[in-house]
């Protein structure tokens, strides 16, 4: 193909003037292209077996890890964009914001070469005398016109700056059309690929812009700061043996001269830059639907024919997911248009807006690449430092597909995660370097790790918190359709929890590592001691605060699981599990990111053992009470206090009885408080110099909306009785949910009231209560029978 401006079919007069004009110029140049395309066909053709290295002899059946996936993805994007120098991810200026794109192009298969006409909608935001969007200097801006006339353009350093004759003023709309044709860059494999398929070889091309290829083979803002907001009608012209493939929903198929046909798709959601596509080849499409409450989703498949059968089966693992992540966490994104596979010939997938594209019918992949849509397309990362909300977020929802489909594998495929997370002591889930690909992509950090402080998350909060501020996040009006950064995501966790999560982010988001947990107990009847220290990986963090599950048996069956909040090293809890402790496990859920915990068990009582620690509301303030059955070498206890159970400071000490086998009650009063939240803990000290801690008290002397709330019965068939103390306030907010995290009833309910539940289905559910400007007040668990 050349260079001849009637090869397209843009019914552009524009264009025709051009042609026109540029004509004997454009000679001499059609004829080097012409024989640089030939060398560069031939080149294509020889690489075209090494684009699924280990994976070629058949990818459709591949059946990928997300390990595989991570690790294709990411040699994907290194051969992709690693061998440039990129000066900078992006030089598209700041003083227009895009509102829509209209993409024309031709391409053949067979050919490594584009032609293009994109036409940009956008409006000002700062008074601009030019426009500049981002296109490599290898593809050659023939003409820029506006409204018709034609623009001055600067085309270097891969950036396309666009002279205005006079200055626009801010809140302008406005749009430029951009002419171009050219062989997109190539460093071992470029964004824009030809490559072939089946046997005989069947010429193939697509494209992957992720992250940073968009300006590889079209005009536009390659940066992750600005959406269409309208979205993008895409016209493909291209030899029409073939069919075309790209976002949105199908418009029309038209027949035009030389042997071609133009296939039009149009998609109306905001956009960004990376998530554009298309690809063309002998596509064989399967059309099938799935109801999404009422919601009829188209759901269309373009698979090489040689791969149908497989393909017709991954389509089924789509449907299923579409309805499990719409139950989740809301409708499919996209609903007005269509969820869609494309197959091509990389490793992994990407998640195109409305049509992800994936080498196999991997169940993995098809899950991972499906939760994309909501988290990386409908949600899109605001820095490529964050690309964790996208990838990690997508791990997530495949791990917990999975789990719904196959439940007996949830315990050994999350302890595979965490021993690859742990593998190396190092790496935090923040991206230091967003120039470099493979750190992007880090398999075990933005994909793993990511995935893990969404379980770690979802531990702390509980189901219903954890996936309400999930949904909240994605729903966010400032947040959906648009870009978002960690910081939005903890915004709307505090919010829906009423926590403090920043000691969170900083060790698990920032901070690198994880720890490793000492653990030291002993049983006496019916009650358990234990003392709980860490170690912690990497120097960046010294300790990781988290409520730490353990599991308590005997060999008769019993057990019961604690929670022991772990704040501080050396931690002192007892507790009464109601039957005689033989051993115990660490996390036995694998909810925690930890490796070489230890467990001893001592024959003999702690150095000191409470037989209780607790608070006890006085007049004159919250008094602290503890008493011990056994005492070696105690010196003293230090009574600490906190406002936020975080930061704490003494405020005073009780002389301990030394050596003691009796028991030894202790009391300490603090006068220093008033209508506030207060926590305590007691520090016990050796005459060694040893110490340990107790597990943290929490008062609420002084805080009636704090008070215990009830609810009867429980199990219940029909009604929820909520009673109140009378002081307390007349109506609270309530919601309840499924155990997915599904809101089913919310409202209100005043004190003493019923609220009726008999149209529930048996089964568990958590009901949450509010009350004025607080955020959850009681999250209680109940059993519809």
């Amino acid at each position: 193909m050349g260079s001849d401006a009637r090869l397209f079919n843009f019914g552009s007069v524009d264009l025709a003037i051009n042609h026109i004009f540029m004509h004997n110029l454009n000679f001499m140049r059609t004829i080097l292209l012409l024989i640089l395309l030939l060398v560069v066909t031939c080149v294509f053709a020889q690489k075209d077996a090494h684009l699924l290295p280990g994976f070629i002899d058949s990818p459709a059946k591949a059946n990928f890890s997300t390990a595989d996936i991570s690790a294709m993805e990411r040699e994907s994007h290194q051969k992709l964009f690693n061998a440039r120098n990129m000066a900078a991810l992006t030089s598209a200026s700041t003083n227009f914001d895009i509102k829509y794109y209209r993409a024309e192009w031709e391409v053949d298969p067979a050919v490594n070469y584009i032609k293009g006409k994109v036409t940009a909608y956008f409006v000002i935001t700062s008074p601009a005398v030019s426009i500049t969007f981002d296109l490599v200097n290898s593809l050659s801006v023939t003409q820029v016109l506006q409204r018709g006339v034609p623009l001055s353009t600067s085309h270097t350093n891969d950036a396309l700056q666009i002279n205005f004759p006079s200055s626009i003023s801010i809140g302008t709309l406005d749009s430029v059309s951009v002419i171009y044709e050219g062989v997109p860059p190539s460093s071992g494999n470029g964004s824009f690929i030809i490559s072939s398929h089946g046997n005989p070889a069947i010429p193939g091309m697509w494209t992957l812009s992720e992250p940073f290829g968009s300006r590889d083979w079209w005009p536009c803002k390659n940066g992750l700061e600005d959406k269409a907001d309208d979205g993008i009608d895409i016209y493909i012209t291209h030899p029409d043996i073939y069919k075309a493939a790209a976002n949105g929903l199908l418009k029309s198929i038209k027949a035009v001269e030389g042997n071609k046909s133009r296939t039009h798709w149009k998609h109306a959601y905001p956009i960004v830059s990376y998530l554009v596509c298309f690809a063309v080849t002998n596509y064989t499409v399967l059309n099938n639907s799935v109801s999404l409450g009422s919601v009829n989703l188209p759901m269309q498949t373009f698979c090489y024919p040689e791969n149908l059968n497989s393909f017709q089966e991954g389509e089924q693992y789509a449907l299923d997911g579409l309805q499990l992540y719409s139950n989740i966490f809301g409708t499919y994104p996209f609903a007005e248009e269509k969820y869609g596979h494309v197959q091509f010939g990389w490793g992994g997938g990407m998640e195109h807006q409305t049509n992800s594209f994936i080498v196999s019918s991997s169940e993995v992949l098809i899950a991972h690449e499906l939760g994309h849509q909501w988290f990386g397309d409908k949600v899109t990362c605001g820095n490529w430092e964050d690309i964790w909300l996208s990838e990690g977020f997508a791990t997530y929802l495949s791990s917990i597909y999975m789990e719904n489909k196959y439940p007996l594998t949830v315990r050994s495929t999350r302890a595979t995660d965490i021993r690859l997370i742990t593998d190396s002591p190092d790496g935090s889930v923040r991206v230091d370097n967003v120039t470099n690909i493979s750190r992007i992509f880090n398999f075990r950090l933005s994909y793993n790790k990511g995935s893990h402080l969404l379980y770690m998350l979802r531990w702390i909060l509980g189901d219903a918190v954890f996936y309400t501020a999930v949904r909240n996040y994605l729903n966010d009006p400032s947040l959906a359709y648009n870009f978002a950064k960690t910081e939005n995501l903890k915004q709307h966790l505090e919010s829906a929890s009423g926590k403090d999560l920043t000691y969170f982010f900083n060790q698990w988001y920032i901070g690198q590592g994880h720890p490793s947990y000492q653990l030291e107990w002993s049983a006496s009847g019916n009650v358990v001691q234990f003392k709980l220290n860490q170690t912690t990986s990497h120097s960046s963090v010294a300790f990781f605060q988290l409520p730490v599950p353990l599991l308590f048996k005997n060999a008769a069956g019993q057990e019961k699981m604690v929670i022991a909040n772990n704040t501080q090293n050396g931690q002192f809890f007892i507790e009464d599990v109601g039957f005689l402790a033989e051993s115990v496990t660490i996390d036995p859920d694998y909810w925690l990111i930890t490796r070489n915990n230890t467990i001893t068990k001592i024959s003999g009582p702690l150095p000191v053992t409470f037989t209780y620690t607790k608070i006890n509301c006085k007049i004159e303030g919250p008094e602290v009470s503890w008493q011990t059955s056994h005492e070696l070498n105690s010196e003293f206890f230090e009574i600490q206090k906190s406002a936020d159970a975080i930061n704490w400071e003494s405020i005073g000490m009780v002389k301990a009885a030394g050596n003691s086998t009796e028991l030894k009650s202790y009391a300490f009063l603090d006068q220093n408080v008033k209508n506030e939240r207060s926590y305590y803990r007691i520090r016990e000290f050796d005459l060694d110099g040893k110490t340990q801690l107790t597990r943290i008290l929490q008062s609420s002397c002084f805080d009636k909306t704090s008070q215990e709330i009830f609810i009867s019965p429980n199990p219940v068939e029909d009604y929820l009785s909520l009673t109140v103390p009378k002081e307390q306030v007349t109506f609270f907010r309530y919601k309840i949910f499924n155990l997915s995290g599904e809101l089913l009833l919310n409202g209100k309910i005043a004190n003493q009231n019923q609220l009726k539940v008999s149209h529930l289905p048996s089964g568990i559910y958590v009901l949450q209560l509010e009350s004025g400007d607080n955020p959850i007040i009681k999250s209680v668990k109940f059993i519809k029978r």
